[in-house]
Order: structure tokens, then C-alpha cells, then sequence
């Protein structure tokens, strides 16, 4: 079985840049293909069946016909944190390799994630709250940031951990279930 391994992640996940929608929101040849495996019809929102699908393909073991991801397939954001959160690897400071959760205050919950390429600057402001800079690769975005946008891009942002984005380091369920073992 293929060890966890973030970089991995981001190897595969960086394939895809400028790969998105085509003929309509949430639609297209690959952008369905994700929702697919994420059990979603077309039309919905895609970043989390797309993290879903750069983790399973690149931990898929050829030998043995299976994939080693662990986190769950799903579109949801939500189940994603709650999926890390009861198991211990939901992190307020970010590493590269790792799962972010943007959280919407909107929402109030989860609703954005993408993978973590590299982890930029650490900044502390003066209300105590710490902000990471970070080099994300995510689907479902747009140059401005969006939730909703229509590719598969590179950006930089910034995550605060006081609005309440946090990081899932799923790499760690490998040491964990080997412990546990």
C-alpha cells in the first residue's frame, strides 16, 4: 500500500492546474468525472471532489487496486473537518501537503478546501489573531479567490485562524493507525 505522502498530493493536484468548467457552472468533462466519485450529479460545487480525487489517484497502488486516502470521498467541506476533527489531525497552523478548510462566516461552516503547495510567511497582527500566507492549488476557484469559480488554479492566500480556517493533516492517520495496529 502507498506510504501518505503530502507531496504526492501536491504533485497530482498541480497536474491540474487550468483545467475547469466547460459549457456551464459546475460542468464539464473533468469537473464531472470528480463529482462522480464523490457519488454528486453534475452541476454542483466541486473543490472537495476535487481534493478527493488528486488524494485517491495519487495514492492508488496498482499492485493491489487500492488507494491508501484516507480522508473520505465527499463534496462537502463540512464532513471533511468533521471527518479530521474526530480523529485529531484538524490543525490551526498550516504544512505543505495538507487539506485547508476556509471556513465562511456566512455559512457558518466549512466551505471552501484545496491543498496546501507551500506555506509562505507566518503573521501575527495586532489583535493576536495569526495569519498564514500560503501557495494553494485548488478547484472551483478564481483569480479573486471564489468559492464558486470555474478552474483549477495556483493562488496565494491567507488563512486566519481567529475567522476559523483550519488544515487537515491527513498524513498523519498513517502514524496514528499504526500505533493503533
Amino acid at each position: 500500500m502507498t506510504t501518505l505522502t503530502p507531496s504526492l498530493l501536491v504533485a497530482a493536484a498541480t497536474s491540474f492546474v487550468g483545467i475547469g468548467e466547460e459549457g456551464g457552472d459546475n460542468r464539464g468533462q473533468v469537473v464531472e468525472l470528480f463529482l462522480r466519485e464523490v457519488r454528486q450529479p453534475p452541476g454542483q460545487p466541486w473543490c472537495a471532489a476535487f481534493v478527493h480525487h488528486v488524494g485517491f489517484w495519487s495514492h492508488w497502488d496498482h499492485a493491489i487496486k487500492k488507494s491508501s486516502w484516507p480522508l473520505p470521498a465527499t463534496a462537502s467541506c463540512w464532513e471533511l473537518g468533521e471527518f479530521a476533527r474526530v480523529r485529531g489531525v484538524l490543525f490551526k497552523d498550516p504544512a505543505p501537503g495538507d487539506v485547508f478548510l476556509v471556513f465562511g462566516k456566512q455559512f457558518q461552516r466549512f466551505a471552501h478546501t484545496g491543498v496546501i503547495a507551500a506555506v509562505n510567511r507566518v503573521l501575527a497582527t495586532p489583535a493576536g489573531d495569526t495569519v498564514f500566507e500560503a501557495t494553494t492549488v485548488e478547484g472551483n476557484t478564481s483569480d479573486d479567490g471564489s468559492r464558486e469559480g470555474r478552474m483549477t488554479l495556483t493562488r496565494t492566500r491567507r488563512f486566519s485562524t481567529r475567522s476559523g480556517d483550519r488544515f487537515i493533516r491527513w498524513a498523519e492517520l498513517d502514524q496514528r493507525q499504526a500505533k493503533a495496529a
